[in-house]
């Protein structure tokens, strides 16, 4: 009996200390990032270190960059004019939103936390254990991710599902009959509606419009490991794992 009260007095500690230091924090920063706190009604200037917890906002003005360390060791960095809100963190699974503009995701410490991390955009959503990703959002345009390193789950986001399963409850409420129009091919690589997950794997991308439709293709590693953003996560990354002592 004692034991058993013993480790339970251990775990609580655990999970008080890890609330004391937040779910994640602002680990290096250049240029003008600024953070709104869970219930604040402004933006502050960020300070590395500084904690982040759940509701919290992140946002990179123009010509800025942000890396946000999580307690369970999940590396997201932002571009220029991007942002992200952390929505939830529960003992299974972490919930990051962006809601705008371009995230780098280095998760291979998750293969052994067995935590899952989500990362979430207006039309779809990353599930990931262990792998490296870029994902990007667009208002009112297409979300795209695109994997570096091992494997990722994409499926709709609950805001498409909403839109989506709305606009089939306006056609079914038509007052008029009409036809159903038949088979007709969807123009460019698009394909139907995305409502099943689908694993993209290193070397491949996959784009999701507002629409729900999708297109999953081969990427030209060489050509985006060239681009600006990629190429200084790469580099990051390679600094990451000497930290590591991998």
């Amino acid at each position: 009996m004692c034991r058993t009260a013993l480790i339970a007095t251990l775990v609580c500690a655990a999970l008080s200390l890890a609330r004391a230091e937040g779910v994640a924090k602002v680990t290096t920063f250049e240029g003008v990032v600024q953070i709104m706190k869970n219930g604040a009604s402004e933006w502050r200037n960020a300070k590395p270190g500084t904690s982040l917890e759940v509701g919290d906002q992140v946002f990179t003005h123009e010509e800025s960059f942000a890396e946000i360390r999580y307690a369970i060791g999940t590396v997201l960095r932002m571009d220029e004019k991007t942002k992200v809100t952390i929505e939830a963190s529960s003992e299974k699974t972490i919930k990051t939103k962006s809601a705008i503009g371009n995230v780098w995701v280095n998760m291979r410490k998750l293969v052994a936390t067995g935590r899952e991390f989500q990362v979430s955009t207006p039309t779809a959503v990353a599930a990931i254990r262990g792998t490296v990703f870029d994902m990007s959002s667009v208002p009112d345009s297409a979300s795209y991710v695109a994997v570096f390193e091992g494997k990722v789950a994409v499926g709709p986001s609950d805001d498409l599902k909403k839109k989506l399963e709305q606009e089939k409850k306006k056609a079914t409420k038509a007052s008029k009959p009409f036809e159903v129009p038949g088979p007709e091919e969807i123009p460019g690589p698009y394909e139907v509606s995305l409502e099943q997950w689908r694993t993209i794997v290193a070397g491949q991308k996959i784009a999701v419009r507002t629409d729900g439709k999708f297109a999953q293709e081969k990427m030209d590693m060489q050509a985006a490991e060239k681009e600006k953003f990629v190429k200084k996560n790469l580099a990051m990354d390679k600094e990451l794992m000497k930290e590591k002592g991998k």
